[in-house]
C-alpha cells in the first residue's frame, strides 16, 4: 500500500514570502483575539463592566514552556502551514506580546530554515 505524494517545488524566495505572509497573518489574528470587543469596554457584550486583569509580559522562558515545535525547513509547504497555526496557538496561550512574536518564532527555526 504505497501513498502517492505530490511534491511542489518552491524556490527559497517563494518559501520566504510564504513565511512572511504566514507570520503577518498570525500577528493579525493574535491582535484580533486580544480584543474581541474592539472598544476596550471589557464587558463581554453583557453591558456589565468587568475588571480588567493586569497582564505581565510573556518572557522567552514563558514562551518555551508552551513547547513550540521547531521548524527545520525540510518538511514542505503543508508542514509550514501547520507550523504557523501552532505558533498562533502558542502566542495566544503564552500571552506573547506582538513585539516579541517574530523574535520568539524565529528562535524555533532550525537547520535549513536558518539559511533562507
Amino acid at each position: 500500500n504505497q501513498e502517492t505524494i505530490n511534491a511542489t517545488s518552491v524556490t527559497n524566495s517563494q518559501l520566504q514570502a510564504m513565511i512572511d505572509q504566514g507570520v503577518t497573518v498570525a500577528l493579525v489574528a493574535c491582535d484580533a483575539l486580544r480584543s474581541t470587543n474592539g472598544d476596550d469596554s471589557h464587558n463581554s457584550r453583557t453591558g456589565v463592566r468587568r475588571t480588567e486583569r493586569a497582564t505581565r509580559e510573556c518572557t522567552y522562558t514563558d514562551f518555551l514552556k508552551c513547547q513550540p515545535l521547531p521548524f527545520k525547513g525540510t518538511e514542505g509547504v503543508a508542514s509550514l502551514s501547520q507550523w504557523f497555526e501552532r505558533m498562533k496557538a502558542v502566542f495566544h496561550i503564552s500571552n506573547c506580546v506582538v513585539e516579541n512574536q517574530v523574535k520568539f518564532a524565529t528562535c524555533t527555526l532550525h537547520s535549513f530554515a536558518l539559511t533562507w
